[in-house]
């Protein structure tokens, strides 16, 4: 069997470790400088270059996911404050949103933005939705001429859907449903009305936490497993058509973010409060 680029398997090397073991969601300021998430601690952390870390803002709640705007604001998802919200770059600090229809959210998982619009999953916190419970969402923030506008495009049916990833044309929007073991793809059909079916079923370990696309739309997916199953971890690569083209094992089974810069995927593992590296 010949082995081309794309099946190409590797093993990730360790960036950094011992940052913690909640440390979560890497993600990139629009200047390119690697930032993270420490969950329990409750901030958002830098990372350079030779693995220092420092704390740029703190939500005094249990923050689990975020992402710039292009003017430098900072949305995150909290689950302390069942909310979004925004951090000005001089710390302020607003609710975007905490309820729909007048109903608390549960906690928002993962936060992604996306020609303007902002998507997040509302899973609770961990055990709050899954497989007992499918009522976890995922909501959309668009921008009209009257401001913002949030709206479901799964109300209270999901079992904890953790990771987003939006395609670079917007058409399509990716989500870990952790807890069922799989990946959905939301598509449009007319545009702007949202279906999902399920793209990829996965089996074994828990499942999938964290997603990210390259620039080709090869979508990378995190497996989340409990430390007691195994030592590794698993990022698969899917194809645009959702095959299983190659995967990058990790030091640790607990995958808890993935981030793509420059030619190179970024993974957190909670076990080892490592950020590790792949060459794409």
């Amino acid at each position: 069997m010949s082995h081309g680029h794309h099946s190409h398997n590797q093993k990730a090397t360790t960036f950094v470790s011992g940052i913690g073991n909640d440390l979560c969601s890497p993600f990139f300021s629009p200047n390119g400088k690697l930032h993270a998430i420490r969950q329990n601690a409750g901030s958002v952390i830098t990372i350079d270059n030779v693995g220092n870390t420092q704390v740029i803002c703190s939500t005094g709640g249990q923050p689990s996911g975020a992402v710039y705007t292009s003017d430098g604001v900072l949305y995150v998802s909290d689950f302390g404050h069942s909310a979004v919200v925004s951090v000005q770059p001089d710390g302020q600090q607003d609710l975007v949103v905490g309820v729909y229809e007048d109903k608390p959210l549960k906690g928002p998982h993962s936060i992604h933005i996306s020609k303007g619009d902002i998507f997040f999953t509302d899973s609770g916190s961990f055990g709050e939705t899954g497989l007992h419970n499918r009522s976890g969402s995922l909501f959309t923030i668009s921008s009209s001429p009257s401001g913002q506008i949030l709206k479901p495009l799964a109300l209270e049916t999901l079992a904890y859907p953790s990771g987003i990833a939006v395609s670079h044309d917007g058409k399509f929007i990716y989500v870990a449903e952790m807890m069922a073991n799989r990946v959905l793809r939301f598509f449009q059909q007319p545009s702007g009305v949202f279906h999902a079916s399920v793209f990829y079923q996965f089996s074994g370990g828990v499942g999938p936490s964290a997603l990210v696309l390259d620039a080709l739309g090869n979508l990378y997916v995190g497996l989340y497993d409990v430390k007691e199953s195994a030592s590794e971890g698993v990022v698969h690569v899917l194809s645009p058509a959702g095959k299983i083209t190659s995967h990058i094992t990790t030091t640790g089974p607990e995958i808890s973010g993935l981030a793509i810069s420059d030619g190179q995927l970024y993974i957190t593992e909670k076990s080892t409060g490592s950020v590790q590296k792949a060459k794409l």
